[in-house]
């Protein structure tokens, strides 16, 4: 039992970490085409010039996105010490089920998440 719950801590971990490096990936893009729309060089050898919003919209739509992932991924990192410690039982669950809007990883991870929370003796620990 302890075994799972530890590996379920390290998976937890590394999956938070992941999806906050995927969110500062997406702003670094995201952010580098607004730039790129409201350049100079952009606008003089474009042959359709696209409307003085886009760039703006881009970042905004960069800055939301990077904020949510970091937060799942915070989320995600902070369920894993939780874990380890067995202790937040129902964070852990909340975490889990937001995991599972992510396919195949998140889904894969929210799925063991549940099923291992969900086991008598786990429940016991947590209950100590």
């Amino acid at each position: 039992m302890n075994n799972n719950l530890s590996t379920l801590s390290i998976l937890h971990y590394v999956y938070g970490g992941f999806i906050c490096f995927i969110g500062a990936a997406v702003l670094v893009l995201l952010l580098t085409l607004g730039n790129l729309f409201q350049s100079d060089w952009f606008l003089q050898n474009a042959e359709e010039v696209p409307p003085a919003f886009v760039g703006a919209l881009m970042s905004g739509i960069g800055w939301a996105v990077f904020v949510f992932l970091e937060a799942k991924g915070i989320a995600n990192i902070i369920s894993g010490n939780l874990l380890a410690k067995a202790r937040g039982r129902v964070f852990s669950q909340i975490v889990a089920g937001l995991d599972c809007l992510n396919i195949p990883f998140g889904i894969a991870l929210g799925i063991f998440t549940f099923v291992e929370l969900n086991k008598d003796e786990v429940k016991r620990l947590y209950a100590s």
